[in-house]
């Protein structure tokens, strides 16, 4: 697996060299050649390592590697390549003639990587929590006709999705039964669609009769955060109804995901875990193109973990697929400013543009317009020119 790091500093690529066991002498020595680009391989053969780390220094460019890559060749080891995009060029043009299949492979994610989109207004999607007790803004739209009345608002807004919760997904909160989360959601599609017959709704569950329930309903979006790990049937009703499904990383179930925090290596393990929930999603069905990644902010991860996803975002490109984030009024923001939920608004704008500079193709939020303006103002300023 190879994916780009955002690297802010030759301090930044030391803490990344030691991470991956290089010695303290080579990331010092290295961290001086701080460059434009730097990308994480991962689950190299020691042989193909050293491989790698040949063409590089042949193509001017640099790779770390861990010290024992000498002495266990046969192992399986992490690797940072950095140098400029002219650099990494030359290195893919090398690696695909070489004789190794994993070389080879490796050359193609080089490509891919090249293949990367250009920045772009992400699609804003309007949280609409239909609940009594969600974390932000609990009982304030559990009533079908506040419901739908948000959700035109967030439309009037520029929201392009509505994506509709019967059941909170706050830490600790317990699960509710399905006819429930059907009494509350079903009869707020159905009257957003008979208003705004356009709308693209989508439903925030892990329930595979609500899923069934809201496509039937309309709604043409599956929003899964237990990543099919809870019902990987929601990949089988979505594939039927062609319905796009949002798959999600979480470590763990509402009730315990705080408590699994602990991670081998905190990129790796989320792009492994969303692989495994894309594969599942294909095996029943669904298009690459219909399937949407979501880091999972605030699920199973620390303040300084979801600092790190937000700063790392490009890396989800590597799975092919579109990507979501939502970060909105959520406890990584209330840490970093030591703001309330309710004022939470301004941090969550700063995530969204780290979301427009991490490349992602969706913003969930419930402050549609000045997340919208914070995304447009930076895109207008990082594309300027005279």
């Amino acid at each position: 697996m190879l994916y780009p790091l955002t690297i802010a500093s030759a301090q930044d690529l030391r803490r990344e060299m030691l991470a991956i066991d290089v010695s303290v002498e080579g990331a010092k020595y290295m961290a001086d050649k701080f460059s434009a680009g730097t990308l994480k391989i991962t689950e190299l053969t020691g042989s193909c390592a050293l491989i790698l780390k040949e063409e590089a220094l042949s193509a001017g460019a640099e790779c770390a590697l861990p010290r024992e890559v000498i002495l266990a060749p046969r192992q399986k080891y992490s690797a940072l390549l950095f140098g400029t995009r002219r650099h990494f060029k030359q290195i893919q043009a090398k690696l695909k003639n070489q004789a190794f299949g994993e070389l080879r492979a490796l050359a193609e994610s080089l490509a891919k990587y090249y293949a990367e989109p250009k920045s772009k207004i992400p699609i804003l999607m309007g949280i609409l929590n239909v609940t009594p007790d969600s974390f932000s803004d609990g009982g304030q739209h559990n009533a079908s006709a506040p419901a739908v009345r948000q959700a035109l608002r967030l439309w009037r807004e520029g929201a392009r999705i509505i994506d509709i919760g019967g059941e909170t997904t706050k830490p600790g909160a317990p699960e509710i039964p399905a006819a429930e989360e059907l009494r509350r959601t079903i009869p707020v599609i159905q009257e957003i669609l008979r208003r705004r017959p356009k709308a693209v709704i989508s439903i925030d569950t892990t329930k595979k009769s609500v899923a069934l329930a809201a496509v039937k309903a309309g709604a043409r979006i599956i929003n899964d955060i237990s990543g099919l790990t809870r019902e990987p049937l929601l990949a089988k009703i979505a594939a039927e109804h062609d319905a796009k499904l949002i798959v999600m990383h979480r470590s763990g179930n509402s009730r315990v995901m705080q408590q699994k925090t602990q991670y081998a290596d905190l990129l790796s393990d989320i792009l492994h875990f969303l692989e495994k929930s894309i594969s599942v999603a294909q095996r029943y069905g669904v298009p690459l193109q219909d399937i949407i990644v979501d880091p999972g902010i605030g699920f199973g991860k620390t303040a300084a973990q979801n600092l790190y996803l937000l700063k790392n975002l490009r890396a989800l490109r590597c799975l092919g697929c579109a990507v979501l984030l939502g970060t909105s009024r959520k406890s990584v923001i209330g840490d970093t400013l030591r703001r309330p939920v309710d004022q939470r608004e301004f941090g969550t704008a700063a995530t969204s543009i780290a979301g427009l500079f991490g490349n992602v193709d969706y913003l969930r939020v419930h402050d549609v317009a000045a997340n919208l303006d914070a995304v447009k103002m930076f895109r207008a300023i990082w594309q300027s020119k005279l």
